[in-house]
């Protein structure tokens, strides 16, 4: 017959039996924590890039491409078809103002002003010989209306008298009539000699003007090429330094053609480009900000060429520190036209996430957890983004490239 278990033994049976299944089930517990642990993204804080979301101005800017060049260049090219007789200063020198860099070879050039001097001196003879002789036929005109003015007064009284004698009997109708015929002659001719003169003199006048016009044309020419001759010998404008010049002796240059380039490579400016599509936006006198790795310069907009070539518009940036120690010319440079500005907004950092307004999934650092979030941007100065929605002041944005973790939805940040 069995024999009855008792009570404590049942009792501590159960106990042992729940003791069994409480670490089961605590291995398993510690177990899946292990697995989830081991399995769940995790991301070294060092190796992200934190924005905290604050509030303030933004200048809009658009972006350009731009490189530092010379404040002042010139091109310095021939006066005239020469040869190059002597080299003065060779490529890399620097120069100052008036110092000679080449000298040309002028013999063409000093016969040719020697013959201009020459039909200007033929010129200026004619236009006193024809003064001379227009004065002349002038005073010898002027006498004979004098001549015949007195002729007239005389014929005048003749008819007078005439008049009068017949009244009285004392002529004939025939000496009356001859009388008045003699008058009237007299005075055609006279007013012939009136209007002949005042043709003449009138002329006179329009053949002497031409002829001084020539005399000025030729006056000028020679001017032109007394400067061309001075300008013959190549001298330096300014204090600057020969980047290039044409070096062979000897060789034959001709009008127009480039001999020398100079450079101020004290001084420079920024040429920039910018797609065509921001051109409304692009205007002399707006603000742009020039960064040069992390140096940053302020500069002005210049002059914007209104052509399109390729697809992009080119402009000019003055800089406020136009000399500054960075500037170098052919560097290549980042350029931001300031378009306009907005007050209190809310703005994060601009990192390579940016790429224009719109929606962005971006992971937001809640202590050592990051989470995914819809947010919407709008514009950007070259620093900020303008957020539109779905983030508030003081929260803490990963701006670093989170490429890799696209299809996770949360990380730990250890």
């Amino acid at each position: 017959m069995d024999k009855q278990i008792s009570h404590q033994v049942l009792k501590k049976r159960h106990r042992k039996l729940l003791i069994s299944i409480s670490s089961c089930v605590t291995v398993v517990i510690m177990v899946s924590y292990l697995l989830v642990s081991m399995f769940k993204p995790t991301i070294d804080r060092s190796k992200i890039v934190v924005s905290t979301v604050d509030q303030g101005p933004l200048n809009i800017t658009v972006s350009a491409s731009g490189k530092i060049v010379p404040l002042s260049e010139e091109i310095i090219t021939s006066p005239v078809t020469s040869k190059i007789l002597k080299i003065y200063k060779q490529a890399g020198e620097l120069l100052t103002a008036a110092d000679t860099i080449i000298q040309l070879d002028l013999t063409l050039t000093n016969a040719d002003l020697e013959k201009m001097e020459n039909d200007l001196e033929i010129k200026r003879a004619n236009m006193e010989s024809f003064r001379a002789k227009a004065e002349k036929e002038f005073f010898d005109l002027e006498k004979q209306i004098q001549i015949d003015e007195m002729k007239l007064q005389r014929t005048e009284v003749l008819l007078r008298n005439e008049h009068y004698l017949d009244s009285i009997g004392a002529s004939t109708a025939d000496k009356v009539k001859q009388t008045e015929l003699d008058y009237s002659v007299q005075k055609l001719q006279l007013e012939q000699l009136k209007s002949r003169q005042e043709k003449q003199m009138n002329s006179s006048k329009a053949d002497y003007k031409v002829m001084e016009l020539d005399y000025n044309t030729a006056l000028k020419n020679m001017s032109l090429m007394n400067k061309t001759v001075a300008e013959a010998q190549i001298l330096s404008p300014q204090n600057a330094t020969l980047v290039w010049v044409n070096n062979q002796i000897g060789s034959t240059v001709s009008q127009g053609e480039r001999i020398a380039i100079i450079s101020d490579l004290n001084n420079y400016k920024v040429d920039a480009n910018i797609s065509d599509n921001y051109a409304k936006k692009i205007t002399t006198g707006n603000k742009a900000i020039i960064r040069i790795g992390q140096e940053i310069l302020s500069g002005t907009v210049g002059n914007v060429i209104p052509s399109v070539e390729n697809g992009m518009i080119n402009f000019t940036v003055t800089l406020d520190d136009y000399n500054h120690e960075r500037l170098r010319t052919g560097l290549k440079v980042d350029v931001y036209v300031i378009e306009s500005m907005k007050e209190d907004i809310l703005r994060l950092d601009n990192k390579s996430y940016y790429h224009g307004p719109g929606s962005y999934l971006l992971w937001i650092l809640i202590r050592d957890k990051a989470f995914k979030k819809t947010v919407i941007l709008g514009e950007s100065s070259f620093e900020k983004v303008e957020i539109m929605e779905g983030l508030n002041k003081g929260d803490k944005v990963i701006i670093s490239d989170m490429s890799k973790y696209k299809n996770d939805i949360q990380l730990t940040i250890d």
